[in-house]
């Protein structure tokens, strides 16, 4: 189950590590990106860079998808990235290198077969410069595969608005069009692109926000709330949204594209 093993996170209490063995992570949000995940994937990796982990979980569960993988986990918060390691020790993810690093500087020059970043290109304001980097670190043919919010999200149930302000985002979302524009820019063919968080998905990541105020606030209400909200979010995971809150591609590196630098 995606995040149980934050039981070993010194970070929460009992019972917040309890919680989580049980049930996992209990982020709505962050479980239908994992769900989206598993069904874009390639089916082969052996060096994977997951490019701004965050709390490690989506690292953890590509250690469990690609078991003789090798994967760099790369973020600019030491201290998390100090919780990752402690965590990945005691749980026994031992494939997993959590490196502190910024993504708009990090970059191995054809080292990886796949290049994951979820939901992290909000977050950075030259994320062409990133975009770049990801290109420059993939080896030939090699796999890119992108999550980000959508410029739009359907608020409160039946109508689109811009994306609201989450702490630490520098733009709401992207447009599907500008996001292929920008990862084309940067020297890669899109093979694939849709949307994520269909209606039952939004629907509940809404839900989990109304509760929280996407600052982990109000937490026992939402502990109770979870389970319920996870269970609809995943029977929304069978969609095929034709538009969503979220949106996804997948791309490859062509060997010979000559990226056009701005």
């Amino acid at each position: 189950m995606p995040g149980s093993e934050l039981y070993f996170d010194s970070r929460l209490d009992f019972l917040g590590r309890l919680y989580c063995r049980m049930l996992g992570v209990p982020i709505v949000g962050l479980r239908i990106r994992i769900r989206r995940l598993k069904q874009i994937l390639p089916e082969r990796a052996t060096r994977i860079l997951d490019a701004g982990c965050g709390r490690g979980v989506i690292t953890r569960f590509l250690s469990g998808r690609y078991p003789n993988a090798k994967i760099d986990a790369v973020d600019a918060d030491p201290v998390a990235q100090t919780a990752n390691r402690e965590i990945s020790e005691k749980a026994g993810f031992g494939n997993c290198d959590f490196i502190d690093g910024d993504l708009t500087t990090y970059s191995k020059p054809e080292n990886y077969d796949l290049v994951v970043s979820v939901d992290n290109l909000e977050h950075i304001l030259d994320d062409r410069q990133v975009l770049r980097n990801f290109y420059d670190s993939l080896e030939s043919s090699g796999v890119l595969v992108v999550h980000v919010p959508h410029f739009y999200r359907r608020w409160p149930v039946l109508s689109w608005e811009e994306n609201f302000d989450v702490p630490g985002h520098v733009r709401p979302g992207y447009h599907i069009a500008q996001l292929v524009e920008r990862v084309k820019q940067a020297g890669f063919e899109v093979r694939e692109r849709g949307f994520s968080y269909g209606f039952l998905e939004n629907l509940t990541n809404n839900i989990s926000y109304w509760i929280s105020g996407a600052e982990e606030k109000n937490r026992i209400i939402y502990a109770l709330f979870f389970p319920l909200l996870n269970f609809f979010s995943w029977i929304g995971s069978y969609s095929k949204p034709k538009f969503g809150a979220g949106v996804w591609l997948v791309a490859t590196k062509k060997p010979e594209t000559r990226r056009k630098r701005d």
